[in-house]
Parts: structure tokens; sequence; C-alpha cells
């Protein structure tokens, strides 16, 4: 019984991660979005639609100013924030993890190229039912709440 209250904090601190200060997200007035499923071959187009109107729905409701994210120029679409969900299959069930990162106009000098810094992410993971995303939908709705939350404290 001892190892079980040892084992339970464990296991929320594994499935909540956040990287990165809120405070660096003060002083955005809008956001790129960009929804990446391309690590999760399982979800369908329809599903994909389904993932990227909960990002969309949870930023608007913010009244977090969207700009139309440009897929083949990549540089002009800054600061973006990008949900990419992937199946990381290190346990019996493929498990889906999704994570949200933040990007703006800071650059760093990596491997003598500039590359735009990643200034906050936020991580989840979800178990769901084979056949069923209801479990990855929740679950990304809570990530887009906690964004929600972060975001409106430093710009209210």
């Amino acid at each position: 019984m001892f190892t079980l209250f040892l084992v339970l904090p464990i296991t929320l601190i594994a499935q909540t991660t956040e990287r990165g200060e809120a405070s660096h997200l003060k002083g955005i007035n809008y956001l790129y979005m960009n929804v990446d499923t391309s690590l999760a071959p399982r979800i369908t187009s329809a599903e994909r639609l389904d993932i990227s109107d909960i990002v969309e729905l949870q930023l608007r409701r913010a009244d977090i100013n969207l700009r139309p994210y440009v897929m083949n120029a990549p540089q002009t679409n800054v600061p973006l924030v990008e949900v990419s969900i992937k199946v990381a299959q290190s346990r019996s069930v493929d498990n889906y993890e999704l994570t949200l990162k933040v990007f703006d106009y800071v650059t760093i000098d990596r491997n003598k190229q500039r590359t735009i810094a990643t200034i906050y992410e936020m991580q989840r993971e979800s178990v769901p039912t084979p056949d069923d995303l209801s479990s990855l939908k929740s679950k990304l709705r809570e990530l887009m709440s906690d964004f929600v939350t972060a975001f409106e404290k430093q710009n209210p």
C-alpha cells in the first residue's frame, strides 16, 4: 500500500509536462495555428479535421487572434502555436502523446543555422480504447484549456 502512494504522484507527473516560462507568452497579440497528426497514422482525415476544430475553437473562444497558417512558408508563421499528436508505443497499448509548442521571434544558432526557438511547451498523454478517440479529444480539450489559461494570465 505504501508503494501505491509513491507510484501515483510519479504517474501524474509523467502525464502532464510543461516546459518554458508562461511569462514568455506575454505580449503575443496573435498566433498562427498548426495541428500535426502525421505521426499518428490511425487518425483519419475526418478525425484530423475534428482535432483541428477543437484547437481552433478553444483559441477563438478565448478571443486569441488567429491568422491563417501558410503551409509552404513556415518562417512567416510566427508566433506559432503547434499541436502535434503522435503514437508512442512504449507500452502494450498505443498511447497518444499530445504536445503543444509555441514558437516566437526568438532565434538561436543551432549547428550554424538560425532556428526559431520554442518558448513554451505543454504535453499530455492519452490512452484511448481501440477505434475510439474520445479520450484523445478529452485530453486535447484539457491541454487547450490549460494553454488558454496560461496565455490569458500573461495577456489580460
